[in-house]
């Protein structure tokens, strides 16, 4: 008999999110309310400062719309699912299945068909097309999306968050142990000391079990734009609105009075302390300055748009603004949502900027929503006792340099609330 040992050495590049990483993605994706009430629990766990935000109105000229709104559009899981889709897939098959995986979801967020159901609903598609598809629909945000139970969308959290080996491990082969509370198995097994076992227990604790039930809130959710856009001639500027920017103040006087004590306890809690403060201020300003830079690059797109030159949207996707600004699509797509912007003429989600790019143009790339434009002027100045056909309709694009069908033109006019010939006859 021969024994034979084989020793495969495996090396993975991997980044372990910290907690102040963490924090980060949390302090951008929260609009100005959310982010408010959560530096509000910080300032509770912290002696060092206190949180003034100011959400009152500044004096604004009656000729002007309201700074301050209520939101009466909330948007829902699917319907943030299917902008993430839109805005960062091309029209392919593959994208039409990651539609129909969106349309199976609970409002929490669980894929409820089986492979087998699918298979049997969806035609033309193999298992690898499946699984792609399951792949692309796990990246979109909130993490844990798309997840069949609940050990799958802990996983997913951790996997986006790049957790440590031993969490992974927790999640998956070991499982079993993390619900049965055998703590001192786990240890043993991951070879944890008592304080890493704690941090890896205390990171899973964080995610959520239900990743949409964000989207499926009751009530009324306010309005705090946070940034300002003023026409001035021809010329267009941007700003931070103060109002809507929360304040760390620095409780200074305990801070000097708690350093000059010689407990060591007392000076580590104290240092502690004030590290979280310095993080939180950081973080706060890197989520002011990531916001700033992708409004500028909103605005500057959509140019004609805030001079009220045009009701149609440029041309723009969220990878667009991701490689010129050489940020991730996630953190675009984080700091768009639930982020406004204030007009002389209105308030806009900064997502609302983004439209996809038509398929139908022969030069120019033109957005979906600058064809609709088009087909609602044609509409409007049509004559009502003889209403022109979808057909006639499409006809009159081509010499616009538009190629678009019949079958298109009548859903894009079906979606601009004008009816068929017949009913627009006078």
């Amino acid at each position: 008999m021969e024994l034979k040992q084989n020793l495969n050495q495996k090396q993975v590049q991997g980044l372990s999110l910290t907690q102040g990483m963490r924090q980060s993605i949390l302090i951008l994706q929260s609009d100005a309310i959310d982010l408010a009430e959560y530096l509000n629990e910080q300032s509770l766990e912290n002696p060092l400062f206190d949180v003034h935000m100011n959400l009152d109105m500044p004096f604004i000229d009656s000729a002007e719309n309201t700074s301050f709104q209520i939101r009466d559009d909330q948007q829902s899981l699917f319907e943030y699912l299917l902008d993430q889709v839109q805005l960062t897939m091309r029209k392919t098959p593959l994208r039409d299945l990651v539609v129909y995986l969106v349309e199976q979801l609970d409002p929490n967020g669980y894929l409820t068909v089986s492979d087998k159901e699918i298979f049997a609903e969806v035609d033309g598609i193999t298992p690898i097309m499946l699984l792609d598809a399951k792949t692309l629909l796990h990246r979109l945000d909130p993490p844990g999306i798309g997840a069949r139970d609940l050990q799958e969308c802990l996983y997913l959290q951790a996997e986006a968050d790049n957790a440590n080996s031993a969490i992974m491990a927790m999640l998956s082969d070991d499982f079993e142990l993390f619900t049965k509370h055998e703590w001192k198995q786990l240890k043993l097994k991951l070879k944890l000391s008592n304080e890493e076992l704690r941090e890896n227990i205390t990171f899973i604790q964080s995610l959520s079990a239900n990743p949409g039930q964000r989207y499926t809130a009751q009530g009324e959710q306010y309005v705090v734009p946070e940034l300002q856009v003023k026409k001035n001639k021809d010329k267009l500027t941007l700003s931070i609105t103060k109002y809507g920017q929360p304040q760390l103040v620095f409780a200074e006087e305990t801070y000097d009075r708690l350093t000059q004590s010689t407990d060591d306890e007392v000076n580590k809690y104290i240092s502690d302390k004030y590290s979280q403060y310095k993080a939180l201020e950081y973080n706060l300003q890197r989520r002011i300055d990531t916001i700033s830079i992708i409004g500028r690059c909103i605005v500057k797109a959509q140019y004609k748009f805030f001079m009220q030159e045009t009701e149609a949207l440029e041309p723009l996707l969220i990878r667009d603004v991701a490689q010129k600004l050489q940020l991730s699509e996630s953190t675009v797509s984080r700091t768009i949502n639930g982020k406004y912007i204030q007009t002389d003429f209105g308030i806009f989600e900064l997502k609302r900027f983004f439209s996809r790019r038509s398929k139908v143009t022969v030069g120019k790339d033109q957005s979906v929503d600058q064809v609709k434009t088009k087909i609602k002027g044609i509409l409007t100045a049509e004559d009502k006792n003889n209403p022109l056909s979808d057909q006639k309709i499409s006809e009159m694009l081509v010499d616009d340099g538009l190629k678009i069908a019949r079958r298109t033109v009548a859903k894009y006019r079906e979606q601009l609330g004008f009816p068929s010939t017949s009913r627009r006859r006078a």
